[in-house]
């Protein structure tokens, strides 16, 4: 058992396998092209009802990300309800999200207020343009009021994004 423990984790699956994902799984940094790539899965275990990212709850767990960088944001429903992300300005989930709501252009999946089905999948890109402190939440109604969302900050004079 040790041993397939050990190979697990060497390939970078003993901590999915073991139901504990470790931070560096959901972030990496490329300082060359700076670009942050940020995976959030919903719904990822039973924390919040099934209305969390990355297994967090009301904004527990937090990205984050130099000013100026891109982002490339990897999201993944992994529950049976549909969910979304969206990029959202402030430190309070809105009640509906709608564009006036999203900080950055095209900081959203497709879908976002219908919620992409269980083991959907999509990829959001978006430039981390102004400094300041953000949210990410589902979309679909009630779910961030719920507690599905985690915090975002962009950080002017950061050198790499992190998660905490």
């Amino acid at each position: 058992m040790k041993n397939k423990i050990l190979i697990l984790t060497a390939l970078g699956l003993g901590s999915v396998f073991a139901g504990n994902a470790s931070a560096a799984s959901y972030v990496s940094s490329n300082a060359a092209t700076k670009t942050a790539t940020l995976t959030v899965d919903a719904s990822q275990g039973t924390a919040g009802g099934g209305l969390n990212f990355n297994g967090a709850v009301k904004g527990a767990k937090s990205f984050t990300v130099p000013a100026g960088w891109n982002v490339v944001l990897n999201f993944k429903n992994m529950g049976t309800l549909a969910h979304s992300a969206a990029v959202v300005k402030g430190s309070t989930p809105p009640l509906n999200v709608t564009a006036k709501e999203l900080a950055f252009p095209g900081a959203e999946t497709k879908m976002v207020m219908q919620g992409l089905a269980m083991n959907a999948a999509d990829t959001v890109k978006f430039k981390a343009s102004t400094a300041g402190t953000y949210l990410i939440v589902c979309g679909v109604p009630g779910h961030a009021l719920g507690g599905q969302y985690l915090g975002l900050k962009v950080v002017a004079g950061a050198k790499a994004a992190t998660y905490q």
